[in-house]
C-alpha cells in the first residue's frame, strides 16, 4: 500500500484537485524542491559542479571573501548534503542555487556567531547549521509557526535584530544574513552601527529587474549602488500600483557610506540549470560603531 500512495495521491491532484484550481486561478504543484530533479551519470555531475566552483571561486574574489580549502570541495559536499534537507519547497524561500552559494559562503567566512534574520520554513538555517556546525545562530522572524526545521542550538525570537541585546557579541567574528524583506538599506545602518562587517543578502533586487522580483526589499543594496553613481529614479509597477526610489531619500545616502564593497553572486543557473540565485555580499566599512546592543 505504501508503494501505491504516491501514485493515488497524484492521480488525485491531476484529476480533481488541479482543475479545481485551475478554474479559481491557482497552479497545484508538489512540493518538490528544484534539488529533487538532478543527473545521475559521473560525467555530468562532474561538469555541473566544476562549473558551479569556478563561478562561486570568481564571486567569493570579487566580494572580497578569502577561501580557506577548496571551493570545488565544498561544492561537492553540498551536493552530497543538499538531497537530505529537511525542509520541501517549491515555491518561496531559497532553492539549490541560492542555498549553495550560501552554504559556501558561511563556510569560506566561518563565522563564530552568525545572525538570521527572515526564517521561513527554516531551510537557510539549517545550510548554515551545516557549513558552521559549531556556530551559534540566532534566528529572528515575526512568525515562526511555518518551520519545518528548529534547530536545536539555535536561539528563536520574533523580536527584530535590531531590537535585540547582542551585547558581549565580536563583530569581527560575526555574519548577518538578511532574507526578512525589510529594507535593505536600513538593515545596513542597523548592522553598522552594532560594529558588524560582513553582511548577506537575499532577494537584493536590481532596478533593471525589477519586474521579476515582485515586492523587493527597497532600497535594495542594488538600488543603493545604483544611485550613488546615478541620480535618476528608479521607478517600477507592481499589480498596477507605481514605485519609485529617489536617491535624495536620506536612508540611501546614510546607506551608500557604510558600504565599502558589495558584490552580487552571479547567476548560477548557466552552470547548474537550477532556477537562479539572489544572494549578494555586503562589506561595511569599519568606522565608529554605537555602543553594542544600541539602536542606530
Amino acid at each position: 500500500m505504501q508503494t501505491r500512495r504516491p501514485i493515488l495521491l497524484e492521480r488525485l491532484r491531476r484529476r480533481i484537485l488541479a482543475p479545481l484550481f485551475d478554474r479559481l486561478g491557482y497552479d497545484l504543484v508538489p512540493a518538490e524542491p528544484d534539488w529533487s530533479h538532478r543527473p545521475l551519470s559521473a560525467p555530468e555531475v562532474d561538469r555541473l559542479l566544476a562549473n558551479a566552483a569556478t563561478i562561486l571561486e570568481a564571486d567569493l574574489a570579487a566580494a572580497g571573501i578569502p577561501v580557506r580549502g577548496s571551493v570545488r570541495g565544498m561544492v561537492d559536499d553540498f551536493w552530497a548534503l543538499i538531497p537530505r534537507a529537511p525542509v520541501r519547497q517549491r515555491r518561496g524561500g531559497s532553492g539549490f542555487n541560492g542555498a549553495l552559494q550560501l552554504y559556501v559562503a558561511m563556510r569560506a567566512l566561518g563565522p563564530r556567531h552568525v545572525i538570521e534574520s527572515g526564517v521561513f520554513r527554516g531551510l537557510t538555517t539549517w545550510v548554515i547549521r551545516q557549513a558552521c556546525p559549531e556556530a551559534e545562530i540566532d534566528c529572528h522572524d515575526p512568525d515562526l509557526s511555518g518551520l519545518q526545521y528548529r534547530d536545536a542550538q539555535a536561539r528563536y525570537t520574533t523580536t527584530d535584530w535590531s531590537r535585540a541585546d547582542f551585547r558581549g557579541l565580536d563583530p569581527s567574528a560575526t555574519v548577518a544574513f538578511f532574507d526578512d524583506h525589510v529594507p535593505q538599506a536600513r538593515r545596513v545602518v542597523e548592522a553598522e552601527a552594532r560594529g558588524l562587517t560582513q553582511l548577506l543578502f537575499d532577494d537584493d533586487a536590481a532596478g533593471h529587474r525589477i519586474h521579476a522580483q515582485g515586492g523587493p526589499a527597497h532600497p535594495t543594496i542594488a538600488m543603493v549602488t545604483a544611485l550613488r553613481d546615478d541620480p535618476e529614479p528608479i521607478r517600477w509597477l507592481r499589480n498596477g500600483r507605481a514605485f519609485e526610489q529617489r536617491s535624495d531619500d536620506p536612508l540611501i545616502g546614510r546607506a551608500a557610506a557604510c558600504i565599502a564593497r558589495a558584490h552580487a553572486f552571479d547567476d548560477l543557473h548557466r552552470a547548474t540549470g537550477y532556477s537562479p540565485a539572489r544572494l549578494t555580499s555586503v562589506t561595511l566599512r569599519r568606522s565608529g560603531a554605537l555602543p553594542a546592543g544600541a539602536g542606530p
